[in-house]
């Protein structure tokens, strides 16, 4: 059964095989439109950067290790990022920085290729400068510039519309009234390079610029556990690829950069804002302690009394750390009322980790919160988290700075109590050093915040100048050699494919819809215990059909017809009755041009050169052929004459060609069925059946009229005539419906 299998697959393969002229036209054809489209399609390039995203949370030397510190898990958020690289205000700004909004090209035979800046105009320096607002670009705009002796032409295209033409006297326009949109000026030397070509410069929108490169950026993430972002972008001159890369990373970057540098510059701000309200009241400290000296005629006190203890010292100096961190916490606050929803001044002096930790978790809420608002709206679910995260920040932050200011007032108003009573052991100190030494005092303290203050204020400056870079740069942007598109070995194989699914698919149409009968194995397999006794093989030339076969002939036509006539005389051989002589041949067909006639006469034509008496009768009284074998005419008399005419004797219609006897069909009938359904034609039958060795009878087709069925009675053996490529295979169900019914032919 495998085998079986094996033989009907290598069969259907053969067959495709037989149309390899197609096969190999399509192959050849599609490899050509492959070669000119390779040669003349612009070739696209991909360029890769590779950067590290750097965790702002390990920007503060004082931010407390949490669970992901601890973990070494890192709190970078890439999806933000990979928004924020991609978003349309960052490439905006690489496309002014760039000029982007200007494409340049040079126009070859076939193809025009966009050039980078630097390679336009071919080499040739040149300068060109936008003369209108970026913004006010609403169309593209197409210029076609050509070069000759004297100066230049510029056509204005928009919407492929030439709107005017400029003709300059000179390589600039600088002097002219034109209404281009730019200044073009060209260099003196080497004009030779551009006389005499053509180029083209697009001015288009900056909003169609930034599209066409967000459609041609892609940022994807390295890894789960990474905090790599790979960036890469197709196009095809790979100098523009690489200038914009590189010009992202560094806007990206500062993009970062000034999200760190507003923590500090709020820092900074804050700090102004006080200082010189601490100024005046220094100011103020200083004129009451001198008016004081002045009313009580005081010029030194000295400040180290023997009065003043270590306890009183102690309790003092702790008194005085209260209230620096009281007015602290008290000035936060009250910036915490007036500012909402802004950054908070971090590390300003507060001596509280949790605090100073919530400030900074905090602020790093608002520069997410900054950043998602540039790719999402103010509906997006993440960013109404993010509002009520941050207001819950923000009153957690004023909670506990309200905690530890009444902690302070307490801890304060214990000092003071404890400081009374010392101050009750010592009442023979002077009324006016006490007072002198609580203006001092005082004094003191408002000039550590003052110092606090400027010293914070410098640090925030230090750090606001050297803010510390947002990302990383793994790699510079690099460009692969090889083309992303088109790949020529991917572009052969689909062409290839194409080149044999193309005719293929035709051919398979072709044989589903084909009805006709092809190959030996296609009959077999349609008839029923029928055998095929030959193959007859195509012959080209048309006139040789309308000739006897040669005895001597060794043509493919005449070894066919002696395997036909040897297999023929190998069943007559075999008949059950050897009493009976086994000589009448029928040749018939289903339909007219199957080729019966060629059959019949050249089977008798062989029989005649092994046997002497051979006799061929055309007994297709309908549409007669042999004559032209003979090259007489269609009116001669024959076998219906002699049917139809009593006193006629058959022998005298024979007709000699070599040692063959042929009786032609004669004149045509009006009732052929008749006439070979007759006694006369029996009796004809019985006669030449003794008389000849072998009688060959060409017959009418079977399947429209009647005819051949009259005369298969008489006859030993019919051969059944199928045409390869002609003849039908429904035209198998008659014959095979013919042979179970009344067994009207003895098929061979």
């Amino acid at each position: 059964m495998e085998k079986d299998n094996y033989k009907d697959l290598k069969d259907y393969i053969f067959r495709y095989l037989s149309f390899w002229h197609y096969f190999l036209i399509s192959i050849v054809v599609f490899i050509c439109m492959t070669l000119i489209f390779l040669r003349y399609t612009n070739n696209v390039y991909r360029t890769v950067t590779k950067i590290e995203i750097v965790d702002k949370a390990m920007d503060s030397d004082m931010s407390l290790p949490t669970a992901m510190t601890i973990f070494n898990r890192s709190m970078i958020n890439l999806e933000n990022e990979i928004e924020v690289i991609s978003s349309n205000r960052i490439i905006t700004q690489v496309v002014k920085e760039l000029d982007l909004y200007f494409k340049y090209y040079s126009v070859g035979r076939v193809i025009t290729s966009e050039n980078h800046k630097s390679e336009w105009l071919g080499g040739v320096d040149y300068s060109i400068k936008l003369t209108i607002d970026q913004d006010s670009i609403k169309n593209v705009n197409r210029f076609i510039i050509s070069f000759n002796k004297n100066g230049m032409i510029i056509d204005h295209e928009v919407k492929d519309e030439i709107l005017n033409s400029y003709e300059f006297l000179g390589f600039d326009n600088l002097n002219s009234s034109d209404e281009l949109p730019f200044d073009l000026i060209i260099e003196s030397n080497s004009l030779d390079k551009i006389i005499g070509n053509e180029y083209v410069l697009v001015l288009q929108p900056v909003s169609k610029s930034v599209y066409e490169l967000q459609n041609q950026l892609q940022v994807l993430k390295i890894g789960k556990q990474s905090d790599l972002l790979s960036i890469s972008l197709r196009g095809n001159n790979y100098l523009i690829s690489e200038d914009f890369l590189q010009m992202l990373n560094e806007k990206f970057n500062l993009d970062g950069v000034y999200d760190r540098q507003l923590v500090y510059k709020r820092t900074i701000d804050f700090v102004d804002s006080r200082y010189g309200f601490l100024k005046d009241e220094l100011n103020l400290i200083e004129e009451r302690k001198e008016s004081f000296k002045k009313e009580k005629d005081l010029v030194f006190i000295d400040a180290d009394v023997e009065v003043s203890t270590k306890q009183r010292t102690i309790y003092d100096s702790e008194l005085f750390k209260v209230n620096s961190e009281l007015d602290l916490s008290n000035l936060l606050l009250s910036y915490l009322e007036t500012n909402n929803h802004d950054y908070m001044p971090a590390n300003i002096g507060i001596d509280d980790l949790s605090i100073n930790e919530l400030i900074n978790q905090y602020n790093n809420l608002i520069s997410e919160k900054n950043k998602l608002n540039f790719s999402a709206g103010e509906n997006n679910v993440y960013n109404k988290n993010l509002n009520i995260s941050i207001n819950n920040m923000r009153n957690s932050v004023k909670q506990s700075i309200a905690n530890y200011i009444n902690s302070l007032n307490i801890k304060a108003d214990n000092l003071k109590e404890k400081e009374n009573e010392f101050i009750s052991k010592f009442d023979k100190i002077p009324q006016n050093e006490r007072l002198l030494r609580e203006i001092e005092r005082e004094q003191e303290i408002k000039e550590a915040l003052f110092l606090l203050l400027l010293q914070k204020r410098e640090e925030a400056a230090i750090n606001f100048a050297v803010t510390k870079p947002s990302i990383k740069i793994v790699d510079p942007p690099i460009t692969d050699i090889n083309p992303i598109y088109p790949k020529p070995s991917l572009i052969f194989i689909s062409a290839l494919f194409l080149a044999i699914l193309l005719p293929s698919s035709v051919i398979y149409l072709k044989f589903m819809f084909d009805d006709k009968i092809h190959t030996r194995k296609n009959l077999s397999d349609r008839i029923n215990n029928i055998p095929v006794i030959g193959e007859i093989p195509h012959i080209i030339n048309k006139d040789f059909l309308k000739t006897f076969v040669k005895h001597i002939s060794r043509d493919p036509l005449a070894e066919s017809i002696r395997m036909v006539v040897a297999n023929l005389n190998f069943i007559l051989f075999n008949k059950e009755s050897v009493n009976k002589k086994n000589n009448l041949i029928l040749v018939t067909s289903s339909v007219k041009g199957e080729g019966k006639t060629i059959i019949s006469v050249n089977t008798a034509s062989i029989l005649s050169s092994k046997y002497n008496k051979i006799l061929l009768i055309g007994a297709d009284l309908r549409n007669p052929q042999i004559h032209k074998f003979l090259g007489v005419k269609k009116s001669k008399m024959g076998l219906s004459d002699y049917i139809y005419n009593s006193q006629a004797n058959w022998e005298d219609y024979i007709l000699k060609e070599g040692k063959m006897d042929i009786l032609l069909s004669g004149t045509i009938p009006p009732n052929p069925t008749e006439l070979l359904s007759s006694d006369r034609f029996s009796s004809f039958i019985s006669e030449v059946r003794k008389k000849y060795d072998y009688v060959v009878i060409d017959s009418a087709p079977c399947l429209l009229v009647s005819d051949t069925f009259e005369i298969s009675k008489y006859v030993d053996t019919t051969l059944y005539v199928i045409r390869s490529n002609f003849s039908s295979n429904n035209l198998c169900d008659f014959i095979n419906e013919c042979k179970k019914e009344n067994n009207r032919f003895s098929y061979q």
